[in-house]
């Protein structure tokens, strides 16, 4: 039988806990604050949009004026180890 940390870690079961594995979409940061995965702010993600070096999702129901916008995780982390790349 598992132990309530396997759990815990498993289904992300309590609050304010770490979770071992990387998402593949996030949500994009509110304005003013910063992404929790790379410390990016919102506008650096629309500029790398723009540029074309990652591509955000929108989601958004049929009708509705907002909806959400995810970041990819790989692209991103793509994106800044090619930077670690150029700065060698």
């Amino acid at each position: 039988m598992q132990n309530l940390t396997d759990l815990r870690f498993a289904r992300g079961f309590f609050k304010n806990t770490f979770v071992t594995t990387k998402p593949e979409f996030f949500r994009l940061p509110k304005s003013g604050e910063r992404d929790p995965y790379f410390g990016l702010p919102r506008t650096t993600y629309y500029e790398l949009e723009k540029a074309g070096t990652i591509g955000l999702v929108r989601l958004r129901k049929r009708g509705n004026i907002r909806g959400t916008t995810l970041i990819p995780f790989d692209q991103v982390l793509t994106y800044l180890r090619g930077l670690g790349e150029e700065a060698k």
